[in-house]
Protein backbone atom coordinates (compact mmCIF):
# COMPACT_ATOMS: atom_id res chain seq x y z
CA UNK A 1 0.00 0.00 0.00
CA UNK A 2 1.43 3.08 -1.10
CA UNK A 3 1.55 6.70 0.25
CA UNK A 4 -1.26 7.91 -1.71
CA UNK A 5 -4.46 5.65 0.27
CA UNK A 6 -3.10 7.84 3.41
CA UNK A 7 -2.80 10.49 1.30
CA UNK A 8 -6.36 10.18 -0.22
CA UNK A 9 -7.53 9.24 3.05
CA UNK A 10 -6.22 12.56 5.10
CA UNK A 11 -7.81 14.57 1.89
CA UNK A 12 -10.93 12.82 1.93
CA UNK A 13 -11.86 12.63 5.66
CA UNK A 14 -11.05 17.04 5.30
CA UNK A 15 -13.62 16.89 2.35
CA UNK A 16 -16.07 15.69 4.31
CA UNK A 17 -15.24 18.18 7.14
CA UNK A 18 -15.81 21.03 5.09
CA UNK A 19 -18.97 19.54 4.30
CA UNK A 20 -20.66 19.71 7.46
CA UNK A 21 -19.42 23.52 7.38
CA UNK A 22 -20.85 23.93 4.09
CA UNK A 23 -24.00 21.70 5.13
CA UNK A 24 -24.29 24.33 8.43
CA UNK A 25 -24.15 27.40 6.20
CA UNK A 26 -26.03 26.76 3.73
CA UNK A 27 -29.21 25.81 5.75
CA UNK A 28 -28.87 28.54 8.13
CA UNK A 29 -30.71 31.33 8.40
CA UNK A 30 -28.34 34.04 8.34
CA UNK A 31 -27.55 35.10 4.49
CA UNK A 32 -25.46 38.17 5.13
CA UNK A 33 -22.36 38.91 2.55
CA UNK A 34 -19.58 37.33 4.87
CA UNK A 35 -21.44 34.27 5.17
CA UNK A 36 -22.00 34.05 1.48
CA UNK A 37 -18.15 34.44 1.16
CA UNK A 38 -17.40 32.02 3.90
CA UNK A 39 -19.16 29.20 1.89
CA UNK A 40 -17.66 30.31 -1.03
CA UNK A 41 -14.30 29.66 0.18
CA UNK A 42 -15.44 26.13 1.80
CA UNK A 43 -16.98 24.87 -1.69
CA UNK A 44 -13.78 26.34 -3.48
CA UNK A 45 -11.74 24.71 -0.73
CA UNK A 46 -14.07 21.28 -0.96
CA UNK A 47 -12.95 21.95 -4.81
CA UNK A 48 -9.50 21.84 -3.66
CA UNK A 49 -9.19 18.94 -2.00
CA UNK A 50 -10.94 16.45 -5.13
CA UNK A 51 -8.04 18.15 -7.07
CA UNK A 52 -5.48 16.92 -4.53
CA UNK A 53 -7.12 13.33 -5.00
CA UNK A 54 -6.57 13.94 -8.23
CA UNK A 55 -3.40 14.79 -8.26
CA UNK A 56 -2.20 12.12 -5.96
CA UNK A 57 -4.00 9.58 -8.20
CA UNK A 58 -2.20 10.56 -11.04
CA UNK A 59 1.35 10.81 -9.23
CA UNK A 60 1.02 7.26 -7.76
CA UNK A 61 0.39 5.96 -11.15
CA UNK A 62 -3.09 4.42 -9.83
CA UNK A 63 -4.54 6.65 -12.47
CA UNK A 64 -2.65 7.27 -16.17
CA UNK A 65 0.56 9.63 -15.26
CA UNK A 66 0.67 10.18 -18.73
CA UNK A 67 2.09 14.33 -19.51
CA UNK A 68 -2.11 15.37 -19.96
CA UNK A 69 -3.05 14.06 -17.16
CA UNK A 70 0.07 15.38 -14.92
CA UNK A 71 -0.54 18.87 -16.40
CA UNK A 72 -4.20 18.44 -15.60
CA UNK A 73 -3.81 17.81 -12.44
CA UNK A 74 -1.21 20.18 -11.24
CA UNK A 75 -3.55 23.10 -12.99
CA UNK A 76 -6.68 22.05 -10.86
CA UNK A 77 -4.44 22.51 -7.68
CA UNK A 78 -2.67 25.88 -8.14
CA UNK A 79 -6.41 27.59 -9.38
CA UNK A 80 -7.92 26.56 -7.00
CA UNK A 81 -5.78 27.50 -4.15
CA UNK A 82 -5.49 30.90 -5.72
CA UNK A 83 -9.22 31.57 -6.06
CA UNK A 84 -9.71 30.29 -2.48
CA UNK A 85 -7.07 32.90 -1.25
CA UNK A 86 -8.76 35.73 -3.45
CA UNK A 87 -12.25 35.10 -1.51
CA UNK A 88 -10.84 34.67 1.72
CA UNK A 89 -8.94 38.78 1.10
CA UNK A 90 -12.78 39.60 -0.05
CA UNK A 91 -13.78 37.99 2.67
CA UNK A 92 -11.51 39.65 5.08
CA UNK A 93 -12.65 43.30 3.45
CA UNK A 94 -16.22 42.73 4.07
CA UNK A 95 -15.37 41.41 7.95
CA UNK A 96 -13.57 45.22 8.11
CA UNK A 97 -16.10 46.53 6.45
CA UNK A 98 -13.58 47.82 3.81
CA UNK A 99 -14.93 50.17 0.75
CA UNK A 100 -12.47 48.62 -1.58
CA UNK A 101 -15.03 45.41 -2.26
CA UNK A 102 -18.49 47.05 -2.65
CA UNK A 103 -17.94 47.17 -6.18
CA UNK A 104 -18.14 44.66 -9.06
CA UNK A 105 -15.25 46.84 -10.86
CA UNK A 106 -12.92 46.94 -7.82
CA UNK A 107 -13.47 43.32 -6.85
CA UNK A 108 -12.51 42.44 -10.75
CA UNK A 109 -9.21 44.71 -9.99
CA UNK A 110 -8.46 42.87 -6.98
CA UNK A 111 -8.48 39.00 -8.88
CA UNK A 112 -6.02 39.75 -11.71
CA UNK A 113 -3.11 38.01 -10.04
CA UNK A 114 -5.99 35.06 -9.99
CA UNK A 115 -6.08 35.61 -14.01
CA UNK A 116 -2.88 36.01 -14.56
CA UNK A 117 -2.08 32.55 -12.60
CA UNK A 118 -4.75 31.11 -14.62
CA UNK A 119 -3.48 31.65 -17.59
CA UNK A 120 0.01 30.80 -16.92
CA UNK A 121 -0.82 27.73 -15.76
CA UNK A 122 -3.24 26.92 -18.44
CA UNK A 123 -0.59 28.04 -21.09
CA UNK A 124 1.82 25.75 -19.43
CA UNK A 125 1.59 22.77 -21.18
CA UNK A 126 3.20 24.82 -24.19
CA UNK A 127 5.05 27.33 -22.63
CA UNK A 128 6.53 25.65 -19.44
CA UNK A 129 6.76 29.48 -17.84
CA UNK A 130 5.28 28.39 -14.66
CA UNK A 131 5.72 24.00 -14.77
CA UNK A 132 6.56 21.41 -17.68
CA UNK A 133 7.13 17.88 -17.59
CA UNK A 134 10.57 16.73 -18.40
CA UNK A 135 11.75 13.78 -20.15
CA UNK A 136 11.65 11.49 -17.29
CA UNK A 137 7.72 12.43 -17.08
CA UNK A 138 8.46 14.64 -13.69
CA UNK A 139 7.49 17.63 -12.86
CA UNK A 140 9.40 20.79 -12.82
CA UNK A 141 9.28 24.39 -11.72
CA UNK A 142 9.53 26.64 -14.53
CA UNK A 143 11.29 30.33 -14.43
CA UNK A 144 7.96 31.92 -13.19
CA UNK A 145 6.89 29.02 -11.04
CA UNK A 146 7.43 31.46 -7.83
CA UNK A 147 4.17 33.65 -8.90
CA UNK A 148 1.96 30.64 -8.42
CA UNK A 149 2.95 30.53 -4.94
CA UNK A 150 3.41 34.66 -4.74
CA UNK A 151 -0.18 35.14 -5.81
CA UNK A 152 -2.05 33.14 -3.03
CA UNK A 153 0.23 33.79 -0.66
CA UNK A 154 0.03 37.36 -1.13
CA UNK A 155 -3.99 37.60 -0.85
CA UNK A 156 -3.21 36.11 2.47
CA UNK A 157 -0.76 38.17 3.78
CA UNK A 158 -1.95 40.95 3.05
CA UNK A 159 -5.77 40.27 4.68
CA UNK A 160 -3.47 39.66 7.34
CA UNK A 161 -1.41 42.69 7.22
CA UNK A 162 -4.06 44.87 7.62
CA UNK A 163 -6.29 42.94 9.83
CA UNK A 164 -3.63 42.82 12.14
CA UNK A 165 -2.74 46.33 11.98
CA UNK A 166 -6.47 47.16 13.23
CA UNK A 167 -6.25 44.79 15.72
CA UNK A 168 -3.79 46.83 17.45
CA UNK A 169 -5.80 50.16 17.61
CA UNK A 170 -7.40 49.92 21.08
CA UNK A 171 -10.25 52.56 19.17
CA UNK A 172 -11.97 49.17 18.21
CA UNK A 173 -11.68 46.82 21.00
CA UNK A 174 -15.35 45.63 20.10
CA UNK A 175 -13.96 44.12 16.81
CA UNK A 176 -11.00 42.67 17.87
CA UNK A 177 -11.61 39.23 18.15
CA UNK A 178 -12.81 39.56 14.46
CA UNK A 179 -9.78 41.21 13.67
CA UNK A 180 -7.54 38.50 15.35
CA UNK A 181 -9.45 35.64 13.90
CA UNK A 182 -8.59 37.38 10.11
CA UNK A 183 -4.67 37.91 10.69
CA UNK A 184 -4.35 34.55 12.20
CA UNK A 185 -5.95 32.89 9.77
CA UNK A 186 -3.48 32.18 6.99
CA UNK A 187 -0.76 31.09 10.35
CA UNK A 188 -1.77 27.40 9.89
CA UNK A 189 -1.52 26.88 6.30
CA UNK A 190 0.82 29.20 5.25
CA UNK A 191 3.29 26.76 8.37
CA UNK A 192 1.79 23.68 6.97
CA UNK A 193 1.90 24.68 3.38
CA UNK A 194 5.69 24.61 3.67
CA UNK A 195 5.99 21.38 5.26
CA UNK A 196 3.79 19.81 2.33
CA UNK A 197 6.56 22.17 0.04
CA UNK A 198 9.40 20.39 1.17
CA UNK A 199 7.43 16.68 1.96
CA UNK A 200 5.63 17.05 -0.81
CA UNK A 201 3.48 13.25 -0.43
CA UNK A 202 2.32 14.11 3.27
CA UNK A 203 -0.61 16.02 3.29
CA UNK A 204 -0.11 18.48 5.99
CA UNK A 205 -2.24 21.35 4.24
CA UNK A 206 -5.30 19.87 4.24
CA UNK A 207 -5.37 19.84 8.20
CA UNK A 208 -4.01 23.37 8.37
CA UNK A 209 -6.53 24.45 5.92
CA UNK A 210 -9.43 23.08 7.54
CA UNK A 211 -8.44 23.77 11.11
CA UNK A 212 -8.37 27.56 9.89
CA UNK A 213 -11.73 27.22 8.39
CA UNK A 214 -12.87 25.28 11.38
CA UNK A 215 -11.36 29.03 13.63
CA UNK A 216 -12.91 31.45 11.14
CA UNK A 217 -16.46 29.77 11.50
CA UNK A 218 -16.52 29.37 14.84
CA UNK A 219 -15.34 32.84 15.28
CA UNK A 220 -17.62 34.19 12.86
CA UNK A 221 -20.34 32.49 14.79
CA UNK A 222 -19.57 34.21 17.80
CA UNK A 223 -19.66 37.39 16.53
CA UNK A 224 -23.46 36.80 15.03
CA UNK A 225 -23.87 35.79 18.68
CA UNK A 226 -22.97 39.28 20.04
CA UNK A 227 -24.77 41.21 17.24
CA UNK A 228 -28.84 42.45 17.56
CA UNK A 229 -29.63 40.65 15.06
CA UNK A 230 -32.63 43.28 13.87
CA UNK A 231 -30.18 46.48 13.96
CA UNK A 232 -26.76 45.24 13.73
CA UNK A 233 -25.78 47.09 16.14
CA UNK A 234 -23.65 45.21 19.16
CA UNK A 235 -25.75 43.62 22.05
CA UNK A 236 -26.32 44.02 25.53
CA UNK A 237 -23.78 41.58 26.43
CA UNK A 238 -21.51 43.08 24.16
CA UNK A 239 -21.97 46.66 25.30
CA UNK A 240 -21.55 45.26 28.96
CA UNK A 241 -17.93 43.54 27.89
CA UNK A 242 -16.74 46.58 26.65
CA UNK A 243 -17.88 49.17 29.14
CA UNK A 244 -16.83 46.72 31.37
CA UNK A 245 -12.77 46.98 30.19
CA UNK A 246 -13.07 50.83 29.82
CA UNK A 247 -13.95 51.25 33.31
CA UNK A 248 -10.63 49.25 34.56
CA UNK A 249 -8.58 51.35 31.97
CA UNK A 250 -8.58 54.96 32.24
CA UNK A 251 -7.62 56.73 28.66
CA UNK A 252 -5.60 59.63 29.75
CA UNK A 253 -7.18 63.44 28.83
CA UNK A 254 -10.05 61.09 28.29
CA UNK A 255 -13.40 60.84 30.35
CA UNK A 256 -15.40 58.04 29.72
CA UNK A 257 -19.02 58.93 29.37
CA UNK A 258 -21.92 56.68 28.87
CA UNK A 259 -24.95 57.78 26.46
CA UNK A 260 -28.40 56.36 26.89
CA UNK A 261 -31.05 56.75 24.18
CA UNK A 262 -34.91 56.35 24.67
CA UNK A 263 -37.28 56.82 21.68
CA UNK A 264 -39.97 58.70 23.07
CA UNK A 265 -43.31 57.50 22.56
CA UNK A 266 -42.28 54.15 20.85
CA UNK A 267 -45.13 52.40 21.41
CA UNK A 268 -47.53 54.92 19.90
CA UNK A 269 -46.10 53.78 16.67
CA UNK A 270 -46.75 50.48 17.43
CA UNK A 271 -49.64 50.38 18.18
CA UNK A 272 -50.98 52.98 14.99
CA UNK A 273 -48.47 51.31 12.44
CA UNK A 274 -48.07 47.83 13.42
CA UNK A 275 -44.52 45.98 14.73
CA UNK A 276 -43.39 45.44 11.01
CA UNK A 277 -43.11 49.44 10.83
CA UNK A 278 -41.74 49.77 14.45
CA UNK A 279 -39.18 47.43 13.31
CA UNK A 280 -38.53 49.79 10.65
CA UNK A 281 -38.10 52.41 12.91
CA UNK A 282 -35.81 51.39 15.25
CA UNK A 283 -33.43 50.31 12.03
CA UNK A 284 -33.97 54.24 11.19
CA UNK A 285 -32.72 55.38 14.29
CA UNK A 286 -29.81 52.73 14.98
CA UNK A 287 -28.58 54.56 11.53
CA UNK A 288 -29.27 57.60 13.29
CA UNK A 289 -27.17 57.18 15.80
CA UNK A 290 -24.17 55.43 13.93
CA UNK A 291 -24.33 57.94 11.29
CA UNK A 292 -23.98 60.90 14.49
CA UNK A 293 -20.77 58.70 16.08
CA UNK A 294 -18.74 58.08 12.62
CA UNK A 295 -15.42 59.78 12.67
CA UNK A 296 -11.88 59.61 11.42
CA UNK A 297 -10.92 58.39 14.97
CA UNK A 298 -13.82 57.36 16.15
CA UNK A 299 -14.01 56.84 20.10
CA UNK A 300 -17.50 55.54 20.09
CA UNK A 301 -19.29 51.87 20.83
CA UNK A 302 -22.94 51.62 19.95
CA UNK A 303 -25.20 49.23 21.23
CA UNK A 304 -29.22 48.18 21.85
CA UNK A 305 -29.46 48.06 25.14
CA UNK A 306 -33.46 46.32 25.11
CA UNK A 307 -36.34 47.37 23.35
CA UNK A 308 -36.23 50.84 22.12
CA UNK A 309 -33.01 51.65 23.98
CA UNK A 310 -29.70 52.46 22.66
CA UNK A 311 -26.13 53.02 24.24
CA UNK A 312 -23.09 54.91 23.24
CA UNK A 313 -19.98 54.57 25.04
CA UNK A 314 -18.03 57.35 24.36
CA UNK A 315 -14.46 59.04 25.41
CA UNK A 316 -14.21 62.39 25.24
CA UNK A 317 -12.40 65.29 26.66
CA UNK A 318 -15.63 66.95 28.13
CA UNK A 319 -18.81 66.92 28.93
CA UNK A 320 -19.68 69.36 26.27
CA UNK A 321 -18.67 67.06 23.65
CA UNK A 322 -21.27 64.34 25.38
CA UNK A 323 -23.90 66.75 25.09
CA UNK A 324 -22.76 67.96 21.16
CA UNK A 325 -23.27 64.08 20.87
CA UNK A 326 -26.45 63.71 22.36
CA UNK A 327 -27.66 66.88 20.35
CA UNK A 328 -26.32 65.13 17.31
CA UNK A 329 -28.47 62.13 17.58
CA UNK A 330 -31.33 64.07 18.66
CA UNK A 331 -30.95 66.22 15.27
CA UNK A 332 -30.61 62.46 13.14
CA UNK A 333 -33.56 61.16 14.39
CA UNK A 334 -35.75 64.25 13.79
CA UNK A 335 -34.60 63.93 10.03
CA UNK A 336 -36.06 60.83 9.87
CA UNK A 337 -39.64 61.88 9.25
CA UNK A 338 -38.62 64.24 6.01
CA UNK A 339 -35.76 61.40 4.74
CA UNK A 340 -38.17 58.51 4.56
CA UNK A 341 -41.10 60.25 4.25
CA UNK A 342 -42.88 58.33 7.20
CA UNK A 343 -46.67 59.27 8.77
CA UNK A 344 -45.20 59.37 12.38
CA UNK A 345 -42.63 61.38 13.72
CA UNK A 346 -39.65 60.68 15.67
CA UNK A 347 -37.43 61.77 18.65
CA UNK A 348 -35.54 60.68 21.44
CA UNK A 349 -34.08 61.37 24.82
CA UNK A 350 -30.55 60.84 25.79
CA UNK A 351 -29.03 60.45 29.55
CA UNK A 352 -25.53 61.33 30.26
CA UNK A 353 -23.43 60.40 32.78
CA UNK A 354 -19.73 60.74 33.27
CA UNK A 355 -17.57 57.87 34.58
CA UNK A 356 -15.02 58.68 38.03
CA UNK A 357 -11.84 56.88 37.84
CA UNK A 358 -11.48 58.54 41.56
CA UNK A 359 -14.35 56.91 43.09
CA UNK A 360 -14.83 53.94 40.85
CA UNK A 361 -18.65 52.39 40.66
CA UNK A 362 -20.12 49.14 39.80
CA UNK A 363 -21.47 48.89 36.21
CA UNK A 364 -24.82 48.41 36.86
CA UNK A 365 -24.80 52.07 38.91
CA UNK A 366 -22.92 53.50 36.11
CA UNK A 367 -26.03 52.83 34.01
CA UNK A 368 -28.46 53.47 36.86
CA UNK A 369 -26.96 57.34 36.54
CA UNK A 370 -27.13 57.56 32.80
CA UNK A 371 -30.83 56.29 33.15
CA UNK A 372 -31.56 58.62 35.97
CA UNK A 373 -30.85 61.58 33.93
CA UNK A 374 -32.95 60.19 31.02
CA UNK A 375 -35.82 60.27 33.26
CA UNK A 376 -34.90 64.08 34.11
CA UNK A 377 -34.73 64.63 30.16
CA UNK A 378 -38.26 62.47 29.30
CA UNK A 379 -39.97 64.84 32.51
CA UNK A 380 -38.35 67.98 30.33
CA UNK A 381 -39.72 66.92 27.34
Amino acid sequence: MGYEFYYIEAYLACFFLLGIILFKIVRGVNKDLSTVYLGDIVFVTMLYFIAEIFWALVDSGVISNSKPFLYLSNIFTYLLISVDAYLWFILSETLQKGKMVEKDIARLIISIPVWVSAILCISAYRTGLVFYVDENNALVGGNLYLVLIIVPFGYLLAASAKAFYRALDKDRYADRGMYFMIGIFPCMPIILGILQATYWRIPFLCYGIVAAVFYAYITQTESLISLDPLTQLNNKNQMFRYLTRKMREEEPGMSLFILLIDIDHFRTVNEAYGHLEGDNALIRVADAIKEACQGPRSRFFVSRYGGDEFVVIAEMSYRAEATWLADQIKNNVKRITEKYSTNYDLSVSVGIAQYDFESPISLQSFIARADSDLYKQKRIN
